[in-house]
């Protein structure tokens, strides 16, 4: 009993450790960037179904601020993931029951996962350059990679700073509130679907079967492969 609680108690240090990180890189950057931060980090978007201009719009995908801020994305993500591996025991035994990290083996573990999450953007981002061309899609396919990658952003900080209190308040994750993060990434990424259906449809150029298609290629298609992998 006592090693158990010895172990839960080295993996809330791991994780209050990377959570108090990312509050002060997330606090860096609103100082360093923000007008870019207020534009990345807006649940307006959700609300928004046309493409429109604002600060985040137009920067380049290949500048400094993109690639920090998809960083910012991945460690976040990974953060995430990390909280599941940690404190979910049935994803803790499928992935490795007998492997305990220690406290840097945590750390070191929720970089790599976030190089690897960086890595899986880039891939995305290819995948909707090789199909927008394909598909014709009137539109720069980076744009469609912007905003996807937006909604990411506030959805990450969200999840985020759940976690964290979580961490905080309770020092433990009931077993039913991975059920429901679960359950609210469901939502998300329907929800993400349906807004980019009607922001390209907004072109006025597609038709909607021809949109549905390059989404389900761009978009669906991707997410059953990974949730294939995952489970």
């Amino acid at each position: 009993m006592q090693e158990v609680l010895a172990e839960q108690s080295l993996y809330r240090n791991i994780v209050i450790s990377i959570s108090m990180l990312l509050f002060v890189i997330l606090g860096v950057s609103r100082l360093v960037y923000p007008k870019l931060f207020a534009s990345l980090y807006s649940f307006e978007k959700f609300l928004v179904f046309r493409y429109r201009d604002d600060f985040g719009s137009g920067i380049r995908l290949f500048s400094t601020e993109s690639f920090f801020f998809t960083a910012v994305l991945s460690l976040n993500f990974s953060f995430a993931l990390l909280c599941l591996y940690l404190f979910s025991e049935p994803i803790h035994e499928a992935v490795n029951a007998d492997f305990s990290p220690t406290f840097w083996q945590g750390i070191s573990i929720w970089l790599v996962l976030s190089i690897a999450i960086q890595f899986l953007f880039f891939v995305k981002f290819l995948f909707i350059r090789v199909f927008g061309w394909m598909f014709n899609i009137p539109l720069e396919q980076t744009r469609h990679f912007q905003e996807f990658q937006a909604f990411n952003h506030s959805f990450s900080l969200l999840v985020f700073f759940l976690l964290s209190i979580s961490i905080y308040i309770r020092y433990s994750f009931p077993v039913f509130s991975f059920n429901i993060l679960g359950f609210a990434v469901c939502i998300y990424l329907f929800f993400r679907l349906i807004n980019l259906f009607f922001k390209i449809r907004s072109i006025g150029a597609c038709s909607n079967l021809y949109i549905f298609s390059y989404l389900c290629s761009t978009e669906l298609l991707p997410t059953l492969i990974g949730v294939f992998l995952i489970i």
